[in-house]
């Protein structure tokens, strides 16, 4: 490889690396080594983002309009459809967006905790454990999702 100021020319830096991965003969113990790191990339921003988390952090949600302190509000997204939920002591309630009617199922770490049926506003109410991880499976016709882990 010739040595080159590639500060200002990518498109020969790329040909360059391009030429280089070619002519290279990598072991598969180094390509599945770098795919298993690869899936940490991202590990700093889910850890600040969990730091942030107010269910995490011990943020007073007290001063939030709308909730109490015995109560969470969550929301989550997956591609077209959304889930709002309230965490208040053996109950979440929740809704779908757009409303669609389907199965909510509360999952723990033991397996199905809870489940209920959406109305016909996409809304549900299920059981909530006392404590641990919690997720929650959403399954409507060929729109289905389960949510991150949550505590309890």
């Amino acid at each position: 490889m010739n040595r080159h100021n590639w500060l200002d020319n990518d498109d020969e830096l790329l040909a360059e690396l391009a030429v280089a991965v070619q002519a290279a003969d990598v072991p598969g113990r180094v390509i599945q080594a770098a795919k298993a790191s690869y899936t940490w990339r991202t590990i700093d921003s889910d850890l600040e983002s969990l730091a942030l988390s107010p269910e995490y952090s011990g943020y007073d949600q007290s001063a939030v309009r709308g909730a109490s302190p015995e109560s969470r509000l969550l929301s989550f997204e997956h591609e077209d459809i959304s889930l709002e939920i309230e965490i208040s002591g053996s109950l979440v309630r929740g809704q779908l967006y757009p409303v669609r009617s389907g199965l909510v199922t509360v999952v723990t770490a033991a397996g199905p905790f809870g489940d209920a049926r959406t109305d016909d506003m996409g809304c549900f109410v299920a059981d909530w454990p006392e404590s641990g991880p919690v997720r929650i499976r959403c399954q409507m016709g060929n729109s289905n999702f389960i949510t991150d882990w949550i505590q309890a």
